[in-house]
């Protein structure tokens, strides 16, 4: 659903990267800038213009978004292992209507990734390593917001570095529907087949993860329903990743599971049936039963089969430490 078309030339590789993220509305004003006011009607919101010096390159891992208080996440292309991640201050604006004056003005918060992760190990089964398989920056910014009304907004990002006081503006539009496309907080899980290691005969024909967890692929859902333990589900593809955030999301699955267990099930569903083959990549049921839109998700889900928290895009080991400690002991 790419609302804008025109992309600046600069820096070929990074840009290519942001065309290829887009999926809600995207990138409309980059580089060192004071904010000027938004227009909804021909100016700033509607025309994609990178600046080719422009030091990162904000990229939108959350892209179903509906009417309600959610959760946007975004990662920083070009912010490197030595670098102090920026403070971004994050303005939101209803562009159909007063787009004058933003909904709210708040600080982003920076949440970084387990360093343990290795990014060189993340690749295609046929161990050559994937673009795609490789995080964003070093962490992901997270702010919440209320999105009163269906139709377009946009977010205004001011990059703050810690170093030398340069700031960098980026403005982003994207389309907000009455509802969101995949289960939502407060919906029962559905309870569908998802396929097992009983159903392959190598973890590679499973998943793409180079890496595998062999117990995240004993139970499938409708099973683990069943057994009325809280449960952990990721939708994720390591090495075809949209969003790039599918290798850190699964790590702290992992890494969170295997803390809890056996208090806590967990389950990871890779989004292509046939990983092994990724010449000719086709979506599993079980993700397409789920209605995502998208990749990564998680879903931490209660006793009762209720999903309390949703997750789309980036979720850290943090994050997901407290959704599990909150509906392991709620249980309780």
């Amino acid at each position: 659903m790419l609302i804008t078309d025109t992309l600046c030339t600069g820096r070929a590789a990074r840009l290519g990267l942001a065309a290829l993220l887009i999926g809600v509305g995207w990138l409309v004003a980059c580089g060192d800038a004071e904010p000027s006011q938004p227009q909804s009607d021909g100016g700033i919101w509607d025309v994609v213009q990178v600046d080719s010096e422009a030091r990162w390159l904000p990229i939108l891992a959350t892209q179903d978004l509906a009417v309600g208080v959610k959760r946007i996440a975004f990662s920083l292309d070009g912010l490197d292992a030595a670098e102090t991640p920026p403070t971004v201050r994050v303005s939101l604006f209803a562009l159909d209507e007063d787009a004058g004056a933003p909904r709210s003005v708040q600080f982003a918060r920076f949440i970084p990734y387990d360093p343990q992760i290795t990014i060189a190990a993340h690749g295609h089964a046929n161990a050559t390593v994937s673009d795609r398989a490789l995080p964003i920056g070093r962490g992901v910014y997270v702010v919440p917001v209320q999105l009163s009304a269906a139709g377009l907004w946009g977010v205004l990002l001011e990059m703050q570095a810690s170093d030398d006081g340069a700031a960098e503006v980026a403005r982003i539009r994207f389309s907000v529907r009455e509802r969101q496309a995949a289960p939502a907080v407060g919906d029962r899980a559905p309870a569908v087949r998802s396929r097992t290691r009983d159903d392959v005969g190598r973890l590679r024909e499973l998943t793409s993860d180079p890496e595998p967890e062999p117990g995240l692929y004993t139970r499938s859902i409708d099973d683990a329903l069943e057994t009325g333990s809280p449960l952990l589900i990721a939708f994720a593809t390591p090495a075809f990743c949209h969003s790039r955030t599918c290798a850190p999301v699964l790590d702290a699955v992992k890494t969170v599971w295997r803390d809890y267990a056996p208090a806590l099930q967990a389950i990871h569903v890779e989004v292509f049936e046939n990983p092994h083959e990724p010449e000719r990549l086709v979506e599993t049921q079980a993700f397409i039963d789920w209605r995502l839109p998208s990749e990564p998700w998680v879903f931490v889900i209660d006793r009762a089969g209720v999903i309390r928290y949703a997750y789309e895009g980036a979720v850290t080991e943090v994050e997901l430490r407290s959704a599990v400690d909150w509906v392991i002991q709620d249980g309780e």
